[in-house]
């Protein structure tokens, strides 16, 4: 199947099945027009450098330095200069899911034909995506604005033949990795190197998986809110289109609570409503209205659920845009330097979804301690232990499941002291030239950070809740429930008695995440 690249704008939902592997891509097609539009502003390009005219990055010196000049025949060790110097980076390096999502993008913003690179560069980059030859990129160093200078230029390394390349069989010396393959390392020309790393194309890279990861995390908290209803009695009303889409339609809202309705009808669960609870001596004969935790999640993951949206659509906007600086028009080859390489939208993207993150683990930790909570737990054991088949002698023995209850709550305030914004912390930057910074890759790999918090903490969510439904003897019906649980009991089986869980949460985690990179969710 080819992955066709051209003017046109691509998908988000394309561009993640690349990233992700979710289909087979044997060869990368660029249109002829995409060729032309790139050949023509390279052809700008250096008709503009013979005239000796100014061009930033190109025949001057980069950032605060951009005042000195050089001679056109030094133009391409300047770009090489550059791939060399800013290799400074740190910290963990990007998994293959987030460089093959940072090459793609990057590949799109250079074939938009604005950069004034060749189309040699392009069809080698296109090579090298196609036998899935990545970069090794740590994730520290970049300011977000001049793009993110010190990760892309571990691509430009790769492209020019250089340092540690990322393939199926894990990592080796790139030049090893070109020779088995038979690609030549790559000669930068005129502005190259810098088109490579004056971009958003990391972060975007980043922030894209962390996006499909937020979305999988939310379906996999309305299925949890179901079976905490299931399991708790809970009532059903506040799910209904009076509450959702009559008197409130906040389109995130309407969906959460339909979402949650179509799981509990799946089941064929019919409680008794708050209005039917009998009035005996002054007193209500049961529980007519559930606490806000479970009453109150559409109003709570809907705005998650619009957010994600919101930033879906700013994603898809950055990668068919060109962040580079200069650009070239390719129908008049006129230049202009500005700053396209500032990852605004994606660094306040990746901020909002912070703080959704957060009010998410929070959302868990409180219907969490609702289910441990004696006073409200609608009659289910203490710490979810398996009393029913205990001497009642030994009862006060096991504590059930108190200690997930208890990492949920340390594992939550971890996830919101993370939520603080990354972008209101710009420093003035490089002789104060990039004086105001976005900090885009910081956000990105901060949210990521926070999204591996919070599969852990769903994990020890949703066992606690497959053994109260157990406990309550809930036979699940619904597809996508009995698939989760089967999941779920594949790795740790009905809790008896107290023993060590650990070991097989782990592996519940990573069969959670792999599931959903392959299927995006499970209704």
């Amino acid at each position: 199947m080819n992955y066709e690249i051209s003017h046109d704008p691509v998908s988000l939902k394309t561009v993640t099945e690349f990233a992700l592997q979710k289909k087979t891509y044997n060869n990368i097609h660029f249109s002829k027009d995409c060729l032309n539009r790139i050949e023509s502003s390279h052809h700008y390009l250096l008709k503009t450098l013979e005239q000796r005219v100014p061009i930033y990055g190109v025949n001057t010196g980069y950032g605060a330095s951009c005042h000195r000049t050089i001679e056109n025949n030094q133009s391409e060790q300047l770009q090489n200069n550059l791939i060399g110097y800013l290799q400074c980076g740190s910290g963990r390096n990007l998994n293959a899911d987030e460089s093959r999502a940072m090459c793609v993008i990057r590949l799109h913003s250079l074939s938009r034909g604005f950069s004034g690179v060749s189309e040699e560069l392009i069809l080698h980059l296109g090579t090298l995506l196609e036998h899935d030859i990545l970069p090794v990129v740590p994730v520290e160093g970049s300011l977000g604005a001049s793009g993110d200078l010190i990760p892309l230029s571990y691509l430009g390394a790769l492209v020019m033949g250089q340092g540690n390349a990322l393939t199926a069989d894990g990592v080796s010396e790139t030049s090893d990795v070109f020779r088995s393959k038979n690609i030549e390392p790559y000669r930068l020309k005129a502005k190259e190197g810098l088109a490579l790393v004056n971009g958003t194309s990391a972060m975007a890279g980043v922030s894209l998986i962390n996006l499909e990861q937020i979305k999988c995390l939310t379906s996999l908290q309305l299925i949890a809110t179901s079976w905490l209803c299931l399991a708790l009695d809970g009532k059903t009303e506040a799910f209904g289109p009076l509450v959702n889409q009559h008197a409130k339609n906040h389109d995130g809202q309407t969906v959460a609570a339909a979402t949650i309705s179509k799981i509990l009808a799946e089941e064929n669960y019919t409680p008794v409503s708050g209005l039917n609870i009998k009035i005996k001596e002054s007193l209500t004969d049961g529980v007519i209205q559930d606490r806000y935790s479970l009453r109150c999640s559409p109003q709570i993951l809907g705005p998650i659920i619009d957010t994600a949206e919101v930033f879906s659509t700013w994603l898809e906007q950055e990668i068919n845009s060109v962040s580079d600086n200069p650009l070239i028009d390719p129908n008049t080859g006129d230049i202009a330097m500005g700053g396209n390489f500032y990852g605004g939208y994606l660094s306040q993207g990746m901020d909002y979804l912070k703080i959704s993150i957060a009010n998410m683990a929070d959302h868990i930790d409180r219907q969490l301690t609702t289910l441990f909570d004696e006073q409200a737990n609608r009659k289910l054991p203490p710490n979810l232990a398996n009393w029913k088949e205990l001497p009642e002698d030994q009862r006060h023995l096991h504590h059930g499941l108190k200690a997930l209850h208890q990492a949920t709550n340390a594992i939550t305030s971890e996830i919101m002291a993370m939520a603080t914004p990354n972008s209101i912390f710009s420093r003035s930057s490089e002789s104060h030239n990039q004086d105001k910074v976005s900090l885009g890759m910081s956000a990105a790999v901060s949210c990521g950070l926070m999204i591996e918090k919070l599969f852990t903490i769903q994990t020890l969510n949703i066992v606690c809740l497959a053994q109260a439904l157990d406990l309550k003897e809930i036979q699940l019906k619904g597809e996508s429930s009995q698939k989760l649980y089967n999941m779920i009991r594949n790795h740790i089986p009905f809790v008896t008695h107290d023993q060590e869980l650990g070991s097989k949460l782990k592996p519940l985690t990573q069969s959670l995440k792999t599931y959903f990179r392959s299927h995006g969710d499970m209704y």
